[in-house]
Protein backbone atom coordinates (compact mmCIF):
# COMPACT_ATOMS: atom_id res chain seq x y z
CA UNK A 1 0.00 0.00 0.00
CA UNK A 2 1.36 3.26 -1.54
CA UNK A 3 1.82 6.46 0.85
CA UNK A 4 0.93 10.13 -0.23
CA UNK A 5 2.17 12.73 2.09
CA UNK A 6 2.43 16.21 2.46
CA UNK A 7 5.80 17.83 2.09
CA UNK A 8 4.85 20.30 5.26
CA UNK A 9 4.48 16.93 6.82
CA UNK A 10 7.63 15.80 6.13
CA UNK A 11 9.81 19.29 7.15
CA UNK A 12 7.93 18.31 10.86
CA UNK A 13 9.72 15.36 10.49
CA UNK A 14 13.32 16.89 11.47
CA UNK A 15 11.26 18.31 15.10
CA UNK A 16 9.93 15.00 16.17
CA UNK A 17 12.91 13.65 17.43
CA UNK A 18 12.24 16.38 20.50
CA UNK A 19 8.26 14.67 20.71
CA UNK A 20 9.72 10.92 20.70
CA UNK A 21 12.02 11.78 23.29
CA UNK A 22 9.57 12.15 25.32
CA UNK A 23 8.02 8.98 25.29
CA UNK A 24 11.52 7.21 25.60
CA UNK A 25 15.05 6.92 27.37
CA UNK A 26 16.80 9.81 26.24
CA UNK A 27 20.35 8.73 24.97
CA UNK A 28 23.56 11.15 25.13
CA UNK A 29 23.85 13.52 21.80
CA UNK A 30 26.37 12.01 19.15
CA UNK A 31 29.27 14.69 18.93
CA UNK A 32 28.96 16.31 15.80
CA UNK A 33 30.85 14.69 12.71
CA UNK A 34 32.32 16.48 9.55
CA UNK A 35 30.33 15.85 6.37
CA UNK A 36 32.65 14.16 3.97
CA UNK A 37 32.34 13.38 0.44
CA UNK A 38 33.46 10.91 -2.37
CA UNK A 39 36.53 8.35 -1.24
CA UNK A 40 37.06 9.89 2.15
CA UNK A 41 33.26 9.61 2.99
CA UNK A 42 33.33 6.09 1.38
CA UNK A 43 36.47 5.25 3.38
CA UNK A 44 34.54 6.31 6.51
CA UNK A 45 31.72 4.35 6.26
CA UNK A 46 34.09 1.21 5.33
CA UNK A 47 36.15 1.87 9.02
CA UNK A 48 33.03 2.59 10.47
CA UNK A 49 31.51 -1.29 9.33
CA UNK A 50 34.55 -2.77 10.00
CA UNK A 51 34.97 -1.74 13.67
CA UNK A 52 31.13 -2.44 14.37
CA UNK A 53 30.96 -5.52 12.02
CA UNK A 54 28.48 -3.96 10.46
CA UNK A 55 27.86 -4.07 6.80
CA UNK A 56 27.97 -1.59 4.72
CA UNK A 57 24.80 0.20 2.84
CA UNK A 58 24.46 -1.37 -0.63
CA UNK A 59 21.65 1.35 -2.03
CA UNK A 60 22.12 -0.05 -5.37
CA UNK A 61 21.21 -3.51 -4.44
CA UNK A 62 17.31 -2.12 -3.93
CA UNK A 63 15.68 -1.96 -6.60
CA UNK A 64 13.03 1.25 -6.70
CA UNK A 65 9.85 -0.27 -6.11
CA UNK A 66 10.92 -2.56 -3.10
CA UNK A 67 10.23 -1.07 0.35
CA UNK A 68 12.54 0.40 2.70
CA UNK A 69 10.62 1.18 5.23
CA UNK A 70 7.56 -1.18 6.55
CA UNK A 71 5.17 -0.25 9.24
CA UNK A 72 3.27 -3.68 10.44
CA UNK A 73 -0.25 -2.33 11.38
CA UNK A 74 -0.03 1.32 9.74
CA UNK A 75 -2.69 1.15 7.20
CA UNK A 76 -4.57 3.95 7.03
CA UNK A 77 -8.89 3.68 7.79
CA UNK A 78 -10.83 2.88 4.45
CA UNK A 79 -13.79 5.50 5.28
CA UNK A 80 -15.49 3.80 7.77
CA UNK A 81 -13.73 0.53 7.46
CA UNK A 82 -10.66 -0.06 9.85
CA UNK A 83 -7.58 -1.74 8.74
CA UNK A 84 -7.08 -5.30 9.43
CA UNK A 85 -4.58 -5.40 12.44
CA UNK A 86 -2.45 -7.32 10.10
CA UNK A 87 -2.29 -4.80 7.83
CA UNK A 88 1.31 -3.50 6.41
CA UNK A 89 2.00 -0.52 5.01
CA UNK A 90 5.31 -0.16 3.12
CA UNK A 91 7.25 2.90 1.14
CA UNK A 92 9.51 2.09 -1.03
CA UNK A 93 13.00 3.64 -2.32
CA UNK A 94 11.69 5.67 -4.62
CA UNK A 95 9.45 7.42 -2.96
CA UNK A 96 11.93 7.20 0.18
CA UNK A 97 14.49 9.33 -2.12
CA UNK A 98 12.23 11.28 -3.75
CA UNK A 99 10.95 12.97 -0.68
CA UNK A 100 14.68 12.76 0.96
CA UNK A 101 16.33 14.63 -2.35
CA UNK A 102 13.26 16.99 -2.30
CA UNK A 103 14.65 17.54 1.46
CA UNK A 104 18.24 17.30 1.62
CA UNK A 105 20.09 16.22 -1.99
CA UNK A 106 23.17 15.21 -0.78
CA UNK A 107 22.02 13.28 2.50
CA UNK A 108 24.68 11.39 3.66
CA UNK A 109 23.75 7.85 4.48
CA UNK A 110 23.73 7.59 8.27
CA UNK A 111 21.54 10.59 7.95
CA UNK A 112 19.36 8.98 5.94
CA UNK A 113 18.98 5.76 8.46
CA UNK A 114 18.01 8.13 11.09
CA UNK A 115 15.75 10.39 8.90
CA UNK A 116 13.73 7.34 7.96
CA UNK A 117 13.31 6.16 11.49
CA UNK A 118 11.81 9.74 12.57
CA UNK A 119 9.90 9.59 9.67
CA UNK A 120 8.18 6.73 10.06
CA UNK A 121 7.59 7.66 13.55
CA UNK A 122 5.98 10.67 12.08
CA UNK A 123 3.67 9.02 9.44
CA UNK A 124 2.37 6.59 13.01
CA UNK A 125 1.49 9.87 14.52
CA UNK A 126 0.19 11.49 11.82
CA UNK A 127 -2.42 8.69 11.40
CA UNK A 128 -3.14 8.95 14.58
CA UNK A 129 -3.68 12.81 13.80
CA UNK A 130 -5.96 11.95 10.36
CA UNK A 131 -8.08 9.01 12.21
CA UNK A 132 -9.54 11.80 14.93
CA UNK A 133 -9.93 13.81 11.73
CA UNK A 134 -7.41 16.63 12.81
CA UNK A 135 -6.54 17.69 9.51
CA UNK A 136 -10.41 19.38 9.72
CA UNK A 137 -9.34 20.95 12.57
CA UNK A 138 -9.25 24.86 11.82
CA UNK A 139 -6.21 25.62 14.08
CA UNK A 140 -3.97 22.97 12.24
CA UNK A 141 -5.33 24.13 9.27
CA UNK A 142 -3.71 27.37 10.23
CA UNK A 143 -0.60 25.86 11.42
CA UNK A 144 -0.50 23.45 7.65
CA UNK A 145 -1.04 27.12 5.92
CA UNK A 146 1.55 28.89 7.51
CA UNK A 147 4.35 26.27 7.48
CA UNK A 148 3.47 25.66 3.76
CA UNK A 149 4.38 29.25 3.14
CA UNK A 150 7.85 28.81 4.97
CA UNK A 151 8.16 25.77 3.06
CA UNK A 152 7.52 27.76 -0.49
CA UNK A 153 10.28 30.44 0.85
CA UNK A 154 12.80 28.22 1.00
CA UNK A 155 11.78 26.48 -2.26
CA UNK A 156 11.77 30.30 -3.67
CA UNK A 157 15.68 30.44 -2.51
CA UNK A 158 16.56 27.31 -3.12
CA UNK A 159 15.18 27.90 -7.19
CA UNK A 160 17.28 31.19 -6.95
CA UNK A 161 20.40 29.71 -5.37
CA UNK A 162 20.58 26.73 -8.79
CA UNK A 163 19.60 29.71 -11.06
CA UNK A 164 22.71 31.42 -9.67
CA UNK A 165 25.07 28.32 -9.03
CA UNK A 166 26.98 28.93 -12.53
CA UNK A 167 28.13 32.28 -13.30
CA UNK A 168 28.97 32.43 -17.22
CA UNK A 169 32.82 32.63 -17.99
CA UNK A 170 32.32 36.44 -19.12
CA UNK A 171 30.84 37.53 -15.74
CA UNK A 172 33.75 35.86 -14.23
CA UNK A 173 36.19 37.66 -16.30
CA UNK A 174 34.27 40.86 -15.83
CA UNK A 175 34.31 40.53 -12.19
CA UNK A 176 37.53 40.07 -11.96
CA UNK A 177 38.70 43.18 -14.40
CA UNK A 178 36.59 45.51 -12.20
CA UNK A 179 38.09 43.94 -9.27
CA UNK A 180 41.79 44.68 -10.05
CA UNK A 181 42.57 46.29 -6.94
CA UNK A 182 41.79 43.27 -5.03
CA UNK A 183 43.76 41.22 -7.07
CA UNK A 184 47.01 42.36 -6.18
CA UNK A 185 49.63 40.38 -3.96
CA UNK A 186 52.83 42.23 -2.29
CA UNK A 187 55.47 40.80 0.09
CA UNK A 188 55.79 43.16 2.93
CA UNK A 189 58.23 44.20 5.37
CA UNK A 190 57.02 46.49 8.61
CA UNK A 191 58.33 48.28 11.38
CA UNK A 192 56.44 48.83 14.43
CA UNK A 193 57.02 52.12 16.34
CA UNK A 194 55.24 51.65 19.60
CA UNK A 195 53.58 54.01 21.04
CA UNK A 196 54.53 54.57 24.80
CA UNK A 197 51.79 55.46 27.28
CA UNK A 198 53.51 55.76 30.19
CA UNK A 199 52.18 54.28 33.55
CA UNK A 200 49.01 54.33 34.58
CA UNK A 201 50.31 56.95 37.82
CA UNK A 202 51.78 58.92 34.89
CA UNK A 203 50.11 58.46 31.71
CA UNK A 204 51.70 60.27 28.71
CA UNK A 205 50.55 61.61 25.56
CA UNK A 206 53.58 60.56 23.19
CA UNK A 207 51.49 60.90 19.36
CA UNK A 208 53.86 63.71 18.45
CA UNK A 209 57.01 62.18 19.65
CA UNK A 210 55.98 58.42 18.07
CA UNK A 211 55.04 60.52 14.89
CA UNK A 212 58.48 62.45 14.64
CA UNK A 213 60.54 58.91 15.49
CA UNK A 214 58.33 57.09 12.18
CA UNK A 215 59.17 59.79 10.25
CA UNK A 216 62.95 59.88 10.88
CA UNK A 217 63.28 55.69 10.69
CA UNK A 218 61.37 55.85 7.14
CA UNK A 219 63.96 58.36 6.25
CA UNK A 220 66.83 55.61 7.57
CA UNK A 221 65.09 52.93 5.22
CA UNK A 222 64.91 54.86 2.55
CA UNK A 223 68.48 55.71 2.40
CA UNK A 224 68.79 52.12 3.17
CA UNK A 225 69.51 51.03 6.43
CA UNK A 226 68.73 47.44 7.90
CA UNK A 227 65.44 46.94 8.76
CA UNK A 228 65.87 44.89 11.66
CA UNK A 229 68.65 47.37 13.25
CA UNK A 230 65.55 50.43 12.37
CA UNK A 231 63.41 48.09 14.33
CA UNK A 232 65.60 47.84 17.10
CA UNK A 233 66.39 51.31 17.06
CA UNK A 234 62.43 52.07 16.91
CA UNK A 235 61.69 50.02 20.42
CA UNK A 236 64.62 51.49 22.20
CA UNK A 237 63.19 55.29 21.53
CA UNK A 238 60.13 53.89 22.82
CA UNK A 239 61.62 53.38 26.05
CA UNK A 240 60.86 49.59 25.64
CA UNK A 241 63.73 47.07 26.79
CA UNK A 242 63.87 43.88 27.71
CA UNK A 243 61.60 42.41 24.66
CA UNK A 244 62.25 40.66 21.73
CA UNK A 245 61.49 43.09 18.26
CA UNK A 246 58.99 41.78 16.27
CA UNK A 247 59.70 39.76 12.89
CA UNK A 248 60.15 42.30 9.88
CA UNK A 249 59.14 40.37 6.88
CA UNK A 250 55.64 39.66 7.40
CA UNK A 251 55.39 37.65 3.85
CA UNK A 252 52.79 37.61 1.41
CA UNK A 253 49.74 39.50 2.25
CA UNK A 254 46.38 40.69 -0.27
CA UNK A 255 43.97 43.02 -0.03
CA UNK A 256 41.63 42.71 2.97
CA UNK A 257 44.53 41.40 4.99
CA UNK A 258 45.99 44.77 7.15
CA UNK A 259 43.53 47.01 8.79
CA UNK A 260 41.32 49.30 6.69
CA UNK A 261 43.50 52.61 7.66
CA UNK A 262 46.98 50.68 5.93
CA UNK A 263 45.00 48.84 2.63
CA UNK A 264 46.96 51.66 0.37
CA UNK A 265 50.07 49.69 1.36
CA UNK A 266 48.98 47.61 -2.17
CA UNK A 267 49.28 50.32 -3.91
CA UNK A 268 52.92 50.24 -3.22
CA UNK A 269 55.30 49.63 -6.25
CA UNK A 270 58.13 47.09 -5.38
CA UNK A 271 60.78 48.65 -3.68
CA UNK A 272 58.73 50.95 -1.94
CA UNK A 273 58.50 52.37 1.61
CA UNK A 274 54.91 53.94 2.56
CA UNK A 275 54.06 56.49 4.99
CA UNK A 276 53.52 56.06 8.38
CA UNK A 277 50.05 54.79 9.46
CA UNK A 278 49.47 55.15 12.95
CA UNK A 279 46.89 53.87 16.09
CA UNK A 280 45.97 54.11 19.45
CA UNK A 281 49.36 51.12 19.91
CA UNK A 282 52.00 52.01 16.88
CA UNK A 283 52.93 53.34 14.08
CA UNK A 284 53.89 51.36 11.15
CA UNK A 285 55.81 51.49 8.22
CA UNK A 286 55.75 48.87 5.40
CA UNK A 287 58.37 48.06 1.90
CA UNK A 288 56.71 46.76 -0.88
CA UNK A 289 59.51 43.93 -1.31
CA UNK A 290 57.79 42.48 -4.51
CA UNK A 291 54.50 42.75 -5.96
CA UNK A 292 52.42 40.76 -7.95
CA UNK A 293 49.09 41.16 -10.41
CA UNK A 294 47.23 37.28 -9.16
CA UNK A 295 46.11 35.79 -12.42
CA UNK A 296 42.78 34.87 -13.19
CA UNK A 297 43.06 30.90 -12.68
CA UNK A 298 43.98 31.35 -8.85
CA UNK A 299 41.07 33.49 -7.55
CA UNK A 300 38.52 31.87 -10.23
CA UNK A 301 36.66 29.74 -7.34
CA UNK A 302 36.79 32.57 -5.09
CA UNK A 303 34.90 34.96 -7.68
CA UNK A 304 32.56 32.11 -8.06
CA UNK A 305 31.45 31.94 -4.83
CA UNK A 306 31.01 36.07 -4.65
CA UNK A 307 29.26 35.63 -7.49
CA UNK A 308 27.02 33.32 -6.49
CA UNK A 309 26.13 34.88 -3.18
CA UNK A 310 26.15 38.75 -4.64
CA UNK A 311 23.56 37.57 -7.48
CA UNK A 312 21.35 35.68 -4.80
CA UNK A 313 21.89 38.11 -2.41
CA UNK A 314 20.57 40.85 -4.96
CA UNK A 315 17.66 38.92 -6.05
CA UNK A 316 16.49 38.16 -2.45
CA UNK A 317 16.94 41.75 -1.83
CA UNK A 318 14.47 42.46 -4.96
CA UNK A 319 11.96 39.99 -3.95
CA UNK A 320 11.90 41.45 -0.43
CA UNK A 321 11.49 45.30 -1.53
CA UNK A 322 8.58 44.52 -3.85
CA UNK A 323 6.28 44.73 -1.16
CA UNK A 324 6.45 46.48 2.46
CA UNK A 325 4.33 45.10 5.49
CA UNK A 326 3.32 47.73 7.18
CA UNK A 327 1.97 47.13 10.50
CA UNK A 328 -1.30 48.58 12.43
CA UNK A 329 0.34 51.09 15.12
CA UNK A 330 -2.82 51.10 16.92
CA UNK A 331 -3.26 47.05 17.06
CA UNK A 332 0.71 46.47 17.63
CA UNK A 333 1.58 49.58 19.12
CA UNK A 334 4.62 51.59 17.60
CA UNK A 335 7.76 49.98 16.92
CA UNK A 336 10.40 50.40 19.45
CA UNK A 337 13.06 52.78 18.77
CA UNK A 338 16.02 52.55 17.71
CA UNK A 339 19.31 51.90 19.81
CA UNK A 340 21.57 54.90 19.68
CA UNK A 341 24.26 54.42 18.30
CA UNK A 342 27.76 54.26 20.29
CA UNK A 343 29.82 57.47 21.69
CA UNK A 344 31.59 58.33 18.24
CA UNK A 345 29.62 56.77 16.01
CA UNK A 346 31.87 54.35 15.42
CA UNK A 347 33.64 51.27 17.47
CA UNK A 348 35.97 52.00 20.19
CA UNK A 349 39.94 51.88 19.29
CA UNK A 350 42.36 49.30 20.55
CA UNK A 351 43.86 49.94 23.53
CA UNK A 352 47.16 51.04 23.47
CA UNK A 353 50.19 48.89 24.62
CA UNK A 354 51.52 48.68 28.34
CA UNK A 355 55.15 49.94 29.06
CA UNK A 356 57.37 46.75 27.87
CA UNK A 357 54.75 44.96 25.92
CA UNK A 358 55.08 45.98 22.50
CA UNK A 359 52.93 44.98 19.64
CA UNK A 360 53.82 41.96 17.57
Amino acid sequence: MQRQTLLVLAIVCVLFPSVHAQTTSPDPAPAPVPRMKGAAKQASMAAAAGKSGATAPNTSAVPMDQPVITLKGGCQPEGAVAPAKDCVSTITRAEFEKLANALQPDMAADSKRQFATNYGRLLVFSDAARALHLENDPNVQQIIQFVSNQVLAEGLKRHYTEQYAHPTETQIQDYYNQNSAKYREATLERIIIPNNPGTADKPQDNKAQAAATAEKIRERWVAGEDAVKLQQAAFESAGVTGASTPEINIGAKRPGSLPVNQEAVFQLKAGEISQPYSDPAATYLYKAVTVREIPLSEVKDSIVKTLQQQQLQDKLEAVGKSATPVLNDEYFGPAPAANPAAPGGRPGAVGAPQSGNPPK
